[in-house]
């Protein structure tokens, strides 16, 4: 039962997650524009890129938490459950795509050409973005972990009880 049950939790994630990747693109650039209109200077495109995959990993976080996901014989594996990689699949080039989206945007965007900074973006903030992604992801990947983990220790916590 564990198994169907978890390829239907795992498509059903996928689906979602595909769904939210097309509109992570127009989150960014709304978060951008909100951040405009609140007269933010420093490091627009690094706020709202981060707001943006921050925003998406806690409502993908959310979303595993309400899946009915049976770790019951589930292999977990230094510390890592074979779920794992299967939720996060979905998310592979999630973070590099929305950065060079946001700074092709950036690039073509009038409002922004008043920002050398954010419109020409150097090497170095562009390496500071990547940093910060890739901090968020790694946070994202080891809190579902955790919570997936977990999902089979409380379900044998219940079965012994």
């Amino acid at each position: 039962m564990s198994i169907g049950t978890n390829d239907l939790c795992v498509a059903r994630f996928a689906a979602w997650v595909a769904k939210q990747r097309k509109q992570s693109f127009d989150r960014y650039r709304i978060t951008l524009h909100r951040n405009l209109s609140a007269q933010r200077r420093q490091h627009l495109t690094q706020q709202a890129i981060l707001d943006t995959a921050a925003a998406l990993f806690r409502e993908a976080l959310e979303m595993l938490y309400e899946l009915p996901f049976d770790s019951r014989g589930v292999r977990v594996e230094r510390g890592w459950s074979e779920l794992t990689l299967r939720i996060l699949e979905p998310f592979q080039g999630f973070c590099e795509a929305l950065l060079d989206d946001a700074l092709r945007f950036n690039r073509s965007s009038c409002a922004i050409s008043n920002f050398a900074e954010e419109h020409l973006p150097s090497v170095v903030y562009q390496l500071e973005m990547r940093r910060e992604l890739a901090a968020a992801w790694k946070d994202f990947a080891l809190t579902a972990n955790d919570l997936l983990v977990d999902t089979g220790h409380h379900e044998m916590a219940s079965a012994a009880a």
